[in-house]
């Protein structure tokens, strides 16, 4: 385990993140992040809606947002370097490097070519039957990600939460992000299930969820994958993990209301 937490602190130190700006964790309270409870949750981390169920333990939950968030910080600033690809599923390339980094196992990930144009109804319905899909039956009829979808239309867009997580959907060339679905089998460890969108623009793209597509322009497109990790190993990384993330939490990291 020593050995484990030595090369995962190599790897996280040598991750470039972007800026630090002064302004970050100024609120002390927004900067602890939000509170991890044992009932199910969801919180948005960056671009990600992450649901956890009632048996992911709070310490558990921090340690895997914690390590979201490191993946979307390391994949933003590799998005900014010259010469970067201004594909928008390059962005993943990084994203799921750096979850491999920290300990995570790719169970699977599959890029799915289907695409979806002119949607009037906007992104967030869109999405709907693709996240039902990804989860199942079983866990669609009590998935908190769905309700917050259902109901985006009655909610204030000024909220917090979808103002952090608009922020951090955007790309110079379209939009990117997540949908996950967190939980821990019995007597298994602990395992995400994702679908990973983008919609492929000529220009940066605000208020993603609730986007429409005026024309053929952009595109939406899908990926689904699952990552497992051993518990243990995620809780040993976690503080020096913390230590890297800790400066963006207040302004990456919110709890969702449903």
């Amino acid at each position: 385990m020593k050995d484990h937490v030595a090369s995962i602190a190599a790897y996280v130190d040598t991750l470039e993140l972007p800026p630090v700006y002064e302004s970050m964790g100024a609120d002390a309270d927004a900067a602890l992040g939000p509170k991890f409870v044992d009932a199910p949750q969801t919180v948005a981390v960056g671009a990600q809606l992450a649901e956890f169920t009632d048996k992911v333990p709070p310490d558990l939950r921090a340690a895997i947002s914690d390590g979201m968030l490191l993946a979307q910080l390391a994949a933003n600033k590799a998005a900014e370097k010259p010469g970067a690809s201004p594909e928008v599923f390059a962005w993943y390339d990084k994203y799921i490097e750096v979850l491999k980094g920290i300990g995570w196992r790719v169970v699977d990930f599959e890029q799915q070519t289907q695409q979806v144009s002119t949607l009037n109804a906007g992104v967030h319905s869109a999405i709907i039957p693709v996240v039902a899909a990804m989860l199942g039956p079983t866990m669609a009829a009590a998935s908190m990600v769905l309700s917050v979808l259902n109901g985006l239309k009655e909610m204030d867009q000024t909220n917090r939460w979808i103002t952090l997580f608009d922020r951090a959907s955007q790309h110079a060339h379209g939009a990117k992000f997540q949908m996950g679905h967190v939980d821990v089998p019995d007597g298994a460890d602990p395992i995400i299930k994702v679908v990973c969108f983008t919609i492929d623009a000529k220009r940066e793209i605000t208020q993603v969820l609730f986007f429409k597509f005026p024309d053929n322009r952009a595109d939406l497109r899908k990926a689904v994958g699952s990552f497992s990790a051993g518990r243990d190993r995620l809780l040993s990384s976690n503080a020096l993990i913390n230590e890297r993330v800790k400066p963006f939490i207040a302004d990456f990291v919110s709890s969702v209301e449903i």
